[in-house]
């Protein structure tokens, strides 16, 4: 299967990247990347940032329809709803407490069709919001939609500063969340703390999946404690550790503890099949990662991002 082009757009307030259906075959020629366009999708009529495209194998389906680049009434609409958004905030989070909602609100957004108030909040547990809709519906004459959000999402919405003096690539450039477990820090040869890899969030840094591909072939090898035959040894030798990113196998040997190169034991054509690994099971990009790496700026080599044109 060969790769498609497919557009991306980033939505506003909730800072999700999502894929563009262009029925206009010249749409190229008067969108440029990081213009404002006008599309139609589930919540209505929008105004969203132009990311560019990229070439994918498997992508997902568009979310949103392109309608035409906007006026100058669209802009001000846009600016007129935000600063609304902003004053309903307060109105609706001070309504919802005293309704005895357990809940934290985090945004208001108003589409440019203005048919519908979208009101984002975190809670630990369900909230019934069935009165507090029906009156704030009466109040404002709007349909009101409750939307909560995990801690993930709430953090991709409002943006924060990670430890690493930059911002938080969930809000920066990711397109989907990645699945980061324990094993991670495992295969990574890193210290088991937990606590010193948790993000802004409270969960493990999505940036321990970026690495998950330098660790490829750590799978292709017996695992840490095996015994195995090296063809320079006359003996079985005991594995201790084994690290991608310095391309060695470190193995004791009776009393000595010695080191080898990786590409020296590995088959040829190994990196293909350690490639492959990263494809089992995930759908082609379920798991968030794209087709092609390059290195973001600002963010080490070891971070990836998706090429925008």
């Amino acid at each position: 299967m060969g790769k498609r082009k497919v557009f991306k757009i980033r939505f506003p307030v909730v800072n999700k990247v999502g894929e563009l259906l262009v029925p206009h075959p010249k749409f190229l020629r008067y969108v440029q990347k990081g213009d404002k366009i006008v599309v139609e999708s589930e919540r209505g009529v929008e105004l969203v940032e132009y990311l560019g495209y990229s070439f994918e194998h498997c992508p997902q389906d568009p979310v949103a329809t392109f309608v035409r680049k906007p006026t100058y009434l669209d802009r001000e609409k846009f600016r007129r709803f935000q600063k609304r958004a902003r004053i309903l905030l307060k109105e609706l989070g001070e309504a919802a407490e005293q309704y005895g909602m357990n809940l934290r609100p985090l945004a208001v957004y108003i589409p440019l069709d203005n048919q519908r108030i979208f009101f984002y909040y975190t809670a630990p547990q369900r909230v019934d919001f069935r009165q507090f809709i029906r009156d704030m519906s009466k109040r404002y004459r709007k349909r009101i939609e409750m939307r909560q959000v995990g801690v993930r999402d709430a953090v991709q919405m409002r943006g924060w500063i990670g430890v690493c003096g930059q911002k938080v690539c969930c809000a920066n450039f990711m397109e989907r969340f990645f699945s980061v477990g324990l094993y991670y820090i495992q295969e990574q040869n890193l210290p088991n703390s937990p606590t010193k890899f948790t993000g802004i969030c409270g969960r493990l840094k999505c940036c321990l999946a970026f690495e998950e591909g330098n660790y490829a072939e750590k799978k292709l090898l017996p695992p840490v404690g095996s015994e195995i035959c090296l063809l320079d040894t006359k003996s079985e030798v005991k594995v201790l550790e084994i690290d991608p990113l310095r391309r060695l196998l470190i193995y004791q040997d009776g009393d000595s503890i010695k080191e080898t190169v990786l590409d020296s034991i590995l088959p040829e054509g190994f990196e293909k099949i350690a490639r492959s690994y990263d494809c089992v099971g995930c759908s082609c990009s379920s798991k968030g990662v794209e087709d092609e790496f390059v290195p973001l700026k600002g963010f080490g080599d070891y971070h990836t991002s998706k090429r925008f044109f």
